[in-house]
């Protein structure tokens, strides 16, 4: 039975794959005619692949990067969190790719306003951005209220910009070869905000990286004196500062050099879960109660990182997999359950259902289980027809 079903998961995962470029992202875009930018622009969007498949109550947090324009640096960025998130490195976002122009980079990350206006740019890049588009964002695709913000160069600054201007809003600031001297911001002004605890109601990061090269001395300079500065106040325990040199890198590498890690280090909490399931304390082995302690660890992560994280596949699957690989079926099972409560259109999770139900010799969940793929199958709105028929043929017991 397992190696039909294979075939069949195989088969349902390599059509997804050649639909998009990413192996747990979409690579879509969609079209704003926005009021505020007064244009139209198209943004790159990323959805995790669970949201399709995801409860009315799961949500996602939400990463918006910056210069999505680079041909050759966004997709190397995207392809990061493609691995960070099989690695549960990070949690499964929705991710934004926000482009810029050579007409209207400067215009969207300045104070510079057109003739009569009376908003700059930069003032309507942060109306288009929490006014237009994360609106939209979470009430059409589950998008929730954890927003990383990511940048570089002139956007390194327009991350500044956005978290001086809403700091209740922005979880991570993450400016890459930034600066902090150019109108509305000052230095001192920005290196006030993040000695003030009372503009966070929630927990925040800063991370502010340059790179050691020639080219890059300006940035670094600039980090350095943000250094000097944070270093005569106090920071609240609920902001944490990260100033970072790059070692060797260039103005353009330090970008998408440097996010990967920042990202590990902001969702840390999450990322360290399976390390103790397997390696620091040994869970897997030792778990009185595996589920109970999962979703403790869960939610303590949670609170660690300030929002409510979902359970990735890769721990469903992965734990699972420990239990069941030890005869213990019935956790394995309640592994897969509790991914139901989090993607109950995931069919994976009721295909290995009905595998242990027959492993444990349980008719009842076993009827159950293919009841509920039957039902799924028939209303999926994914599947092709020739994928429906793979997964009638095996409920109905032919595994040719």
């Amino acid at each position: 039975m397992k190696n039909a079903l294979l075939t069949w998961v195989l088969i349902f995962g390599l059509s997804s794959l050649q639909a998009q470029k990413y192996s747990l992202y979409s690579n879509d875009q969609v079209t704003i005619d926005s009021k505020h930018l007064q244009e139209t622009i198209t943004v790159n969007l990323h959805l995790p692949e669970t949201q399709p498949y995801s409860a009315p109550s799961t949500s996602y947090p939400i990463t918006v990067i910056f210069d999505s324009q680079h041909e050759r640096t966004y997709p190397l960025i995207i392809s990061s969190i493609d691995l960070l998130t099989s690695e549960t490195q990070m949690p499964e976002s929705i991710i934004l790719g926000i482009p810029f122009n050579f007409q209207n980079r400067r215009y969207f990350t300045s104070s510079q306003k057109k003739t009569n206006d009376s908003l700059s740019g930069i003032e309507r890049m942060e109306l288009f951005l929490f006014e237009e588009l994360l609106p939209m964002i979470k009430t059409q695709y589950k998008g929730n209220n954890y927003l990383t913000l990511a940048g570089h160069s002139r956007t390194g600054f327009l991350v500044n910009y956005l978290a001086f201007q809403r700091p209740n809003q922005v979880n991570n600031a993450v400016s890459l070869s930034g600066f902090f001297d150019d109108k509305p911001l000052t230095i001192d002004t920005f290196s006030g905000l993040l000695t003030d605890g009372s503009k966070f109601p929630h927990r925040f990061n800063y991370y502010f990286t340059a790179g050691t090269t020639l080219e890059e001395s300006t940035y670094l300079t600039e980090m350095k004196s943000l250094d000097s500065l944070l270093k005569t106040r106090s920071i609240p325990d609920h902001i944490k500062i990260d100033l970072r040199e790059t070692p060797n890198a260039n103005h353009i590498s330090n970008y998408w050099v440097s996010l990967p890690s920042i990202l590990m280090d902001a969702f840390s909490p999450y990322n360290s879960i399976l390390d103790r399931w397997f390696h620091e304390e040994g869970k897997a082995e030792n778990a009185k109660q595996p589920i109970q302690e999962f979703k403790s660890d869960l939610a303590k992560a949670c609170a660690e990182v300030g929002l409510g994280l979902n359970p990735s596949v890769t721990h469903i699957f992965s734990l699972a997999s420990q239990f069941a690989g030890d005869q213990d079926y019935k956790t394995a099972m309640e592994f897969f359950e509790m991914g139901l409560d989090f993607y109950p259109d995931y069919l994976d999770f009721h295909i290995e259902l009905i595998s242990y139900a027959q492993e444990i010799g349980n008719q009842e969940k076993l009827a159950r289980y293919k009841a509920e793929l039957m039902e799924k199958t028939q209303g999926s709105t994914r599947l092709s027809e020739a994928e429906k028929e793979e997964i009638y043929k095996y409920l109905n017991g032919d595994r040719d």
